[in-house]
This record gives C-alpha cells, sequence and structure tokens, in this order.
C-alpha cells in the first residue's frame, strides 16, 4: 500500500476477450484490494503459481510481461508520480494487443529531424 499514490488509478484492457475490470478503479485500497483477488484464482486456465513474471522494456518503459502455459498473459506498466509513488497501473491482457509482446517484436522509433537524409 506505501507504494501506491493515495488516488491510484488501475486500467485494465481485456478486449471483451478476456476477464478484467469493467471500469478503472480508483483508490489505493480498491487497487490492492483488485491485484489480491486476482493473485488468488487462476487467471484464463492458468495458475498464479504457474504464472512466470518477467520484466522487459513495454512502449519505451519498464513493464512486466506474466506468462504461463506457453502463452503471453498479460503486461503491467506503471506511471509513477512526482514522490515515486505508483500512479497508475496499465494492465493489458486482450490476446490481439499482446501477438507482439508474444513474438518479441520491437517497434523501432520514427526518425527524428535530425535522423533524416539529406
Amino acid at each position: 500500500m506505501q507504494l501506491l499514490a493515495p488516488d491510484v488509478t488501475l486500467w485494465t484492457d481485456g478486449g471483451g476477450k478476456v476477464r478484467q475490470a469493467m471500469r478503472p478503479l480508483t483508490g489505493a485500497e480498491r487497487v490492492a484490494a483488485w491485484f489480491m483477488g486476482v493473485a488468488a484464482r487462476p487467471y484464463e486456465g492458468t495458475a498464479p503459481a504457474d504464472m512466470t513474471v518477467e520484466l522487459v522494456e513495454l512502449n519505451g518503459a519498464p513493464g512486466l510481461v506474466f506468462s504461463g502455459d506457453e502463452r503471453v498473459i498479460s503486461t503491467l506498466t506503471l506511471d509513477l508520480d512526482e514522490t515515486g509513488r505508483v500512479a497508475a497501473i496499465h494492465n493489458v491482457a486482450n490476446p490481439d494487443k499482446l501477438r507482439a509482446v508474444a513474438a518479441r517484436t520491437v517497434h523501432p522509433l520514427a526518425p527524428g529531424p535530425d535522423d533524416s537524409a539529406s
């Protein structure tokens, strides 16, 4: 709880294909309770004890990839506030959006003005 900002918001994306929160959750107690609930039961047929977690770069920032049963189950990224506490959590479990993560696809950044050919 000490890591979460009092007004932290959890955003989830299941794409209507997998179980996720129906709307954003706000407040440290509500967000912590949601994570406690999902950590206590299988998700999409995979028990939490059978999942692995890997620290990776997602969208240019540190993120977590949860895998199990030979597939990527979800990703998690955090936004920190000025005090270093978690202000927002983005949990993506939509299988359509996880394909690039599962394939380890790296998309190069668009060239900046200094990188263009003259």
